[in-house]
Parts: C-alpha cells; structure tokens; sequence
C-alpha cells in the first residue's frame, strides 16, 4: 500500500492533466461554435454546416494531440537532459555542489551551522544528494514532466468532445434553433468547466465559471460577424446543397 504522502504527490502529478482538459475542451468548444456561427450567418445550409463542423472536429482534434505530444516530449527530453547534466556536475564538481546547496538551504531560513549538518548527511547518500541539489539549487522539481502519449490523447479526447456538443444540435434542430441551442450547450459546458478550474485551484467557482462563459459568448459573437460580413460583401453566401 502507497505512503500517503506518496499518494498525495501522485494525486498532483495527475491534476497537471487538468491542462491538456481545459485546454481541449475550450477550444474544441469555442472554434466550433465560432465557425458554426459563422457558417449559419453566411447563409449555409444544414449538410454543408455539419460536414464543415465534422471536418473541422477531426483536423483540429489531430492538430491539436500532435502539438500536445510535440510540446510534451520536448519539454521531457530537457528536463531529463539539465537532470544529467547536473547529476555530473554534483560528481565532477562535489564541494561546489555542497557549498551551492548550503547557501540554498541558508536562504530559506536554516542557521548556518545546521545546513553544514545537513549537507554534510546527505552527501553520505549520492541520490539523495543529488536530487535535493537539483530541487533546492537549480529548481527542478521532482515531479514527472507530462508523459507526451497521455497529454496527447487528453487533448484529443476533450477538443473532440468540445467540438461534438455544438455541433450535434445542427444535426436534428430546425437551423434557427440549432445555433441558439449550441451557444447555451457551449456556455453551460465552459461554465461547468470553469468551475471545475476554480475548485482545483482555490479559486472562486462562479467567477471561473463566468470567465468562461463570456469568452465562448464573445467567440460566437465574432464568428457570427464574420460570416455575415463576408455573406454580405464578399458576393454570394456559402454554397447551400
């Protein structure tokens, strides 16, 4: 059975996922209800609308996982680089090691003479050493940088599962409804969002909620303008099939 302590520290590794969700879900919502709009406002009709909203699900539910795995394994290959490039310089280097971990642990409040002891104990036990050189000097964490597969298929999940809400009311409801209809399911999703936001990070859960919420509003709002502007002075609307 895991230390608690350990099961604390896994359960907030997991929570970094929280980025790859919000970061999915808003867009897939925000740039599909935004098009949506858009689209309804040139004058498209139902089938164009919903292979256009398809289209755009699957191309940005790929693009975004592809940056997300990208992204990710960037980020892990240099922090594990700085972890072994600093991992040698404690053993090439081990009385500056000590002497810049000393003025660390002097800097957040231990006396003098009590870092020279702890210093001291630790250097007995290389990995532990080594690891609290790298947290207390250099500010790398201990905790695991995101895994790029697992970052990429929660950000593939959640844009496709924001795209799928606004776009299904197009699928069934009359097309002066549906837009109405997928701007409410956005804004009550965001919302739902937000507060989930505000409640992992001690935040207020309403006020989070609302942040969300206006900016789907205002996406829809400038996604609605531009396809209108464009139906009436770029020439014909949107072909209607």
């Amino acid at each position: 059975m895991a230390h608690p302590v350990e099961e604390k520290r896994k359960k907030i590794e997991a929570r970094g996922r929280v980025r790859e969700f919000v970061f999915g879900i808003q867009d897939g919502l925000i740039s599909t209800v935004g098009l949506l709009a858009g689209m309804q406002a040139a004058g498209s009709s139902r089938f164009v609308i919903l292979m256009a909203g398809t289209a755009a699900i699957c191309s940005g539910a790929f693009s975004m996982s592809a940056g997300a795995y990208l992204s990710s394994k960037a980020e892990k290959e240099i922090f594990d680089h700085e972890l072994e490039k600093e991992a040698k310089f404690v053993e090439q280097e081990p009385y500056l090691a000590q002497e810049g971990l000393l003025e660390a642990l002097h800097r957040e409040g231990l006396a003098r003479e009590a870092c020279y002891r702890i210093v001291k104990l630790m250097h007995e036990q290389k990995s532990v050493f080594v690891t609290t050189f790298q947290e207390k000097v250099l500010g790398l964490g201990s905790a695991d940088v995101n895994n790029p597969v697992k970052g990429a298929l929660v950000m593939a999940l959640s844009f496709i599962v924001g795209g799928v809400l606004p776009l299904a009311p197009f699928a069934f409801m009359p097309l002066q409804w549906a837009l109405m209809a997928a701007v409410l399911a956005t804004g009550a999703v965001l919302f739902g969002v937000g507060m989930f936001k505000g409640r992992l990070a001690g935040q207020s859960m309403g006020r989070s909620g609302l942040e969300f919420f206006a900016i789907a509003l205002i996406a829809t709002g400038l996604g609605y303008a531009v396809g209108f502007l464009l139906e009436r002075y770029a020439g014909a609307p949107l072909p209607v099939v």
